[in-house]
């Protein structure tokens, strides 16, 4: 049975570190598949560089032989030489595929994981490789194509549904997909043969929308990949209550947790959150600055002009202090964001589901103009299973608030300034903060 170990640790306390090291001192004959988030984390698990000459991040810089250079640092300080799938000749998950046959040890990002073949399978369970997931694995996400695209597949018959309720590909090929034509992924594939993959996976599932019409194609990771493979081990964080957890769940996966550090030991000294009434007037109401609410605003509307007037004072005016531009950061919904933006910190926006990246370990003061919840597909698809499948609203949402944090230098132990404009997003961080935020 599939072995899964969690190791719950608050971001910034050194999960990665911990986990390259743990690699490093393992068997040398034990393989290691690694997926994260990024390319820039491949080549840190790996020791390898990037060529900045060509700025391709899936390739690795070479020597003047033509081999991969490995700096000594990552699981190179082992001798391990992880491998990088390419697309070229093969796509990635044909290299992967590939690689896997091989005995090699792989390190690849999130998205090739999803597009793994029931051949990689197979290969993974002969070879007995261990999987590392830094971040949680997204194993649940609506499927997103134009409706044209969804409504042909559906009407030719290319898809059908089997007597498990997962869509699977037409063998009389009545919608032949496209080999040729590459997307914007890094998959290396069209997004026919995205779409056929994930049939032959059995991992595309048709759900109902609003109107209780079955019209949208949710993707759910296959049950049997996870299954391949000897022992897992996951790197996140507040794991209880995720969508992660959950599918394990349903699908009866053991999993032990080993948790870390959960909360700093001084929150109140590192996280300064503005307490101004006058500010924070615009986030009164529970669901204000949600996903729904920022889409319907106008940029002239009396909100709108409230928080371009309270960021400009925020970031601007001395009353919260002179802060250097590229200490600045904040973030909205992205629609939202030319409504919101103003002079002095429009450059600094970046989305606000950003994690696992360290390039904003440098900012200190911080604007969260949002108030994220589980995307209604999710929620309803996992909820039908059972109210014991549905995981929590607000412990999601803090989540999601807690990563953006993170990318600041709180991350390394020095205090920031924060602005949450949403009551319920404040109220949600003053009681994780006092240690008192529960499922």
């Amino acid at each position: 049975m599939t072995h899964v170990i969690i190791k719950d640790q608050l971001m910034g306390t050194g999960k990665s570190s911990k986990m390259i090291e743990e690699i490093n001192q393992d068997d040398p004959d034990q393989r290691y598949i690694v997926v994260t988030p990024f390319l820039a984390e491949c080549h840190r698990y790996a020791g390898t560089i990037v060529d900045e000459a060509t700025g391709d991040y899936q390739k690795p810089k070479l020597d003047e032989k033509g081999e991969v250079i490995y700096t000594g640092e990552g699981c190179s300080a082992s001798g391990r030489k992880f491998k990088h799938p390419q697309s070229g000749y093969y796509n990635k998950v044909q290299h992967i595929e590939r690689l896997v046959e091989q005995g090699e040890d792989i390190v690849t990002t999130h998205t090739a994981l999803k597009l793994f073949t029931p051949e990689t399978k197979e290969a993974i369970k002969n070879a007995g490789y261990k999987l590392v997931i830094d971040e949680e694995l997204e194993c649940l996400k609506p499927v997103r194509i134009k409706k044209v695209r969804r409504n042909m597949l559906l009407n030719s018959g290319s898809v059908y549904l089997d007597e498990n309720g997962l869509l699977r590909w037409s063998d009389d090929d009545k919608y032949a997909p496209n080999e040729d034509e590459t997307d914007d992924l890094n998959t290396g594939l069209s997004w026919e043969m995205q779409i056929k993959n994930m049939c032959d996976n059995g991992s595309l599932v048709l759900v109902e929308d609003d109107t209780g019409e079955r019209n949208i194609f949710m993707w759910e990771y296959p049950i049997e990949f996870i299954k391949s493979f000897d022992e897992i081990i996951v790197l996140t964080y507040m794991f209880e209550g995720s969508l992660f957890a959950k599918y394990l769940e349903f699908y009866k996966i053991p999993y032990h947790i080993e948790r870390g550090i959960q909360i700093p030991s001084n929150p109140f000294d590192l996280i300064n959150v503005i307490d101004n009434e006058k500010m924070n007037k615009v986030g009164t109401t529970e669901w204000a600055l949600s996903a729904t609410k920022q889409r319907s605003l106008k940029k002239e509307s009396a909100v709108s002009k409230d928080i371009r007037r309270n960021l400009t004072n925020y970031f601007n005016n001395n009353t919260y202090g002179k802060t250097p531009m590229e200490e600045k950061l904040w973030t909205s919904l992205l629609e939202s964001k030319k409504m919101f933006q103003g002079k002095g910190y429009t450059k600094r926006h970046i989305p606000w589901n950003t994690k696992a990246v360290n390039t904003y370990r440098g900012c200190s003061k911080l604007a969260y103009v949002y108030n994220p919840s589980m995307m209604p597909e999710q929620y309803k698809y996992l909820f039908n299973r059972g109210e014991d499948y549905a995981p929590s609203h607000n412990r999601h949402s803090l989540s999601e608030m807690l990563q953006w944090i993170y990318r600041s230098r709180v991350r390394q132990n020095e205090p920031i300034t924060l602005y949450v404009p949403s009551s319920r997003m404040r109220g949600f961080l003053e009681d994780w903060m006092k240690g008192e935020f529960s499922l």
